[in-house]
């Protein structure tokens, strides 16, 4: 009866490494897959924070061509509007030499 206890005993002791074995292999297993993860992760975040670097550049040089479009539209305006007040002038000054040649 002992004999048997002692071993049914070193069975269970058996199973009980064997189970262990498993268990450490399982574990690295998992801790292996998930410093993968963590570094695919890191990997990600960083294209991220480029694309966002990138995006924001573009977001600055964006604005900055939209103020030197609204500085040229200005400008062509004012350039507009002087041209107008030049052919009023020059049509006045026309107007009035031809006025002159009648009298």
């Amino acid at each position: 009866m002992e004999a048997v206890a002692m071993i049914m005993a070193v069975v269970f002791i058996f199973g009980v490494v064997i189970a262990k074995v498993m268990t450490t292999h399982l574990v690295g297993h998992m801790n292996r897959q998930i410093s993968q993860v963590a570094s695919v992760r890191q990997e990600v975040l960083n294209r991220l924070k480029a694309a966002q670097g990138q995006k924001m550049v573009v977001t600055k040089n964006l604005a900055m061509l939209d103020k030197k479009k609204n500085k040229v539209d200005k400008a062509i305006g004012r350039i507009k509007k002087e041209m107008q007040s030049y052919k009023e002038e020059e049509t006045a000054r026309r107007s009035k030499s031809a006025a002159r040649k009648i009298e």
